[in-house]
């Protein structure tokens, strides 16, 4: 018999299960980690070294939460963001080489263009 550990995650409504965003956490943000569109603003990937300010997606181009998720475009790189959550978060160099070519798994509010080095994609 297995155990069912206090979560923070609110348990869905089977009649909920197949409405994106449904899922919640305590704090109301998506726990689906889907990527389902991205920045229209941007063709290619966004260059952490040329940003002259921090990169924040315009209104409509993030969740219904406000965050969105970065694809890490370069290996070896360092990538300076905001959570969800509001706190300055350091995506290391070897972090960054583990999800190369891959959404980073966390929602985000912003990219910080000062400290970022690598290039990434932005999803929704």
């Amino acid at each position: 018999m297995s155990v069912t550990l206090d979560t923070p995650f609110k348990k869905p409504e089977c009649g909920n299960m197949y409405i994106l965003g449904q899922l919640k956490d305590v704090l109301g943000g998506l726990v689906n980690l889907q990527v389902v569109g991205t920045d229209p603003d941007y063709v290619g990937p966004i260059d952490g070294l040329a940003l002259t300010d921090d990169y924040v997606p315009a209104s409509g181009n993030v969740n219904p939460d406000g965050t969105f998720m970065i694809a890490i475009e370069t290996g070896a790189a360092v990538y300076v963001v905001v959570l969800a959550d509001g706190t300055q978060f350091t995506i290391t160099a070897v972090q960054s080489t583990a999800y190369l070519g891959q959404w980073y798994p966390a929602r985000l509010l912003r990219v910080i263009a000062d400290g970022t080095t690598g290039s990434f994609s932005v999803g929704y």
